[in-house]
């Protein structure tokens, strides 16, 4: 396996890897900044979790780019490229996925105040 060759691999993952870190960390990120939050102002969170909706679309529009350009592969490929455009489409699928969640996290941080505990 060149080093090219487990670059483009990686590409294919991007979305499943992205969405669901991004997640993570938007979902700890919101728990951490509530008390802050309660303090001064809200906008913190919404920034935090802005950023990362564009952190999981980003691994989404990776994942479909890889895609787009392994689609002529398929065709070349003794195995067919099936697994590979599987985990792409996986991909693109759970970056989709995880960046709804993240702004309905955002949704209900920006109705909800975080002084009521």
């Amino acid at each position: 396996m060149t080093d090219a060759d487990g670059r483009s691999r990686l590409l294919y993952w991007a979305g499943v890897a992205l969405g669901p870190l991004a997640w993570g960390i938007n979902l700890q990120g919101v728990y951490v900044l509530a008390h802050f939050s309660c303090e001064s102002t809200r906008i913190s969170g919404a920034i935090l979790s802005g950023v990362l909706a564009v952190v999981a679309l980003a691994g989404t529009a990776i994942s479909a780019r890889a895609v787009r350009r392994g689609a002529g592969a398929e065709w070349a490929d003794a195995q067919g490229g099936g697994p590979r455009t599987f985990m792409a489409w996986l991909g693109v699928g759970s970056g989709v996925l995880f960046a709804l969640v993240i702004a309905n996290q955002l949704a209900a941080s920006l109705m909800i105040s975080p002084c009521l505990r």
